[in-house]
């Protein structure tokens, strides 16, 4: 099939549907109607540029803007301004693919000149698809075919099809919903609007999925998400930071269920857990935003990928738990509240690893910082101040007990270094006890977690005696209530 072939076949398509539009425009003209017509042509042309996002070619003639032409000005007389412009550079961006693609434009210039085209086309389909009252679902499931940044190297087509122009719209389309998993233009079960993970809801698959990892893009736009890398019941995509992440999540699930019967993390009508991977250019950290785990690929320099470690992965996940949200995070409630999800971050890990006491490192973050820093980790619970000690990160300043609490206004009021205290009494406890950590100390503390006298007022004092009663209703009293206030008495918190 030649290049003529394909454009009368393309032309023959939009041809048929202009003039059923024409028709239909004459018996309902309202700008409702107009706006499907046009996000219809959008949608239908915007395929080219979803297999040029996954091929790195352009396979298409230039762009059809016959709904456009005929009914753009319906579009302005009944809606502001501020639609109309805005699908307008949505053509004019089609219209520049061809050029953009071309052998004329750099390499960088290229992929510049495209995400900046595929910005302003989908804003043009979201905006008209807000006026033709499209649902969100489905508006998202298909600007997400577009916002791919590389193209795959995977590709299943043959060389010589890759080369043509020959490929109508309706092939590609089918082409790039073939692609493999990893790559794959699938429709988003699941996406992030206006900073809420939500489920598609014209997907009845959505409701399956549990565990959903988002790709970034090294974007920094949390509101808006609708990659997904990998979600619920597709296997490994060959992406470190996504698979890691992925499973991370998994095991985080997994280690809540088996070892404290919870079956959610905050509420049980909340949506999957949700991370997001490649978030920023050599981003230095990670985070919960109240709604997703965000998970930075470091700089190589400072840090390595924070999805590396599955303790990292539970520390943040355990911050969206429901018992911790009204705890402030500032000063000794805000210390408290980190050590907490520390602990339970290194269960974590041991629970993966299956280790007792004594195998474990008690290290949070080991492995996380890149060649030529001095240090072992982030954090230490057994040897709290020797994490590290580093020219560029400086010494690890967290207080093994009270002696050394530090009445700062930095960091919070010192939440990432005054939990050194409770997080070192968590392993005299677990160091006492012996076996596996999660299976008593970690009881213990999640009994104390759970209570009903927990309050948003709780200081390691508090703390210390809601752990000593949990131990005693739990064993009554034998070594795990005698571990527990000798170990909250060995830091200087009980006396």
């Amino acid at each position: 099939m030649d290049s003529t072939l394909t454009a009368a076949l393309i032309g023959a398509a939009g041809g048929g549907i202009a003039t059923a539009a024409g028709g239909l425009l004459r018996n309902h003209s309202n700008a409702r109607t107009a706006a499907r017509l046009i996000y219809a042509e959008l949608t239908r042309n915007s395929t080219a540029v979803a297999y040029y996002r996954r091929y790195g070619h352009w396979a298409a003639p230039a762009p059809s803007r016959t709904a456009w032409d005929d009914h753009g000005p319906l579009l302005a007389r009944k809606r502001d301004s501020g639609i109309f412009e805005a699908v307008l550079r949505g053509y004019e961006a089609l219209e520049a693919m061809p050029f953009i693609t071309g052998d004329t434009v750099s390499e960088e210039a290229r992929e510049d000149l495209a995400r900046d085209a595929v910005q302003r086309l989908v804003r043009a389909i979201t905006e008209i698809g807000e006026v033709a009252r499209i649902s969100k679902g489905q508006i998202r499931a298909w600007t997400s075919r577009l916002e791919l940044v590389e193209p795959s190297s995977a590709s299943p087509l043959e060389p010589a099809l890759l080369r043509s122009s020959v490929v109508p719209l309706l092939l590609l389309e089918r082409l790039t919903d073939q692609a493999p998993p990893q790559f794959v233009f699938r429709r988003a079960e699941v996406y992030v609007e206006e900073g809420r993970v939500v489920r598609n809801p014209d997907m009845a698959s959505a409701e399956d999925v549990k565990h959903v990892v988002f790709d970034a893009r090294w974007g920094t736009d949390l509101n808006r998400l609708s990659t997904v890398a990998r979600s619920t019941g597709h296997g490994p995509v060959g992406d470190p930071a996504v698979d890691e992440a992925y499973e991370g999540l998994v095991a985080a699930s997994e280690f809540l269920r088996e070892v404290f019967g919870r079956e959610y993390v905050a509420r049980p009508d909340e949506g999957p857990i949700a991370a997001v991977v490649h978030y920023d250019r050599n981003y230095n950290n990670a985070f919960w935003n109240g709604e997703v785990l965000v998970l930075g690929d470091g700089d190589d320099e400072i840090f390595t990928r924070f999805s590396k470690c599955v303790d990292i992965i539970g520390v943040e996940v355990w911050k969206g738990l429901g018992e911790l949200g009204p705890i402030p995070y500032y000063g000794q409630t805000g210390a408290l509240r980190n050590s907490i999800c520390d602990v339970f971050g290194v269960l974590l890990k041991q629970y993966t690893l299956d280790q007792t006491v004594d195998q474990a490192d008690w290290l949070l973050g080991a492995g996380l910082l890149a060649p030529g820093i001095h240090g072992d980790a982030l954090r230490s619970l057994k040897d709290p101040g020797s994490a590290y000690d580093d020219a560029v990160l400086g010494t690890d300043p967290q207080p093994r007990a009270m002696g050394g609490y530090q009445d700062t206004q930095r960091d919070n009021g010192g939440v990432h270094i005054n939990s050194g205290i409770p997080n070192h009494a968590f392993y005299l406890v677990a160091e006492r006890l012996g076996g596996k950590a999660w299976e008593r100390a970690g009881q213990i503390w999640w009994a104390a977690l759970t209570s009903a006298e927990l309050d948003e007022n709780v200081r390691f004092a508090d703390f210390a005696r809601l752990t000593a009663t949990a131990a005693l209703r739990l064993y009554g009293e034998g070594d795990e209530h005698r571990a527990v206030l000798d170990a909250w008495s060995a830091v200087g918190v009980l006396q």
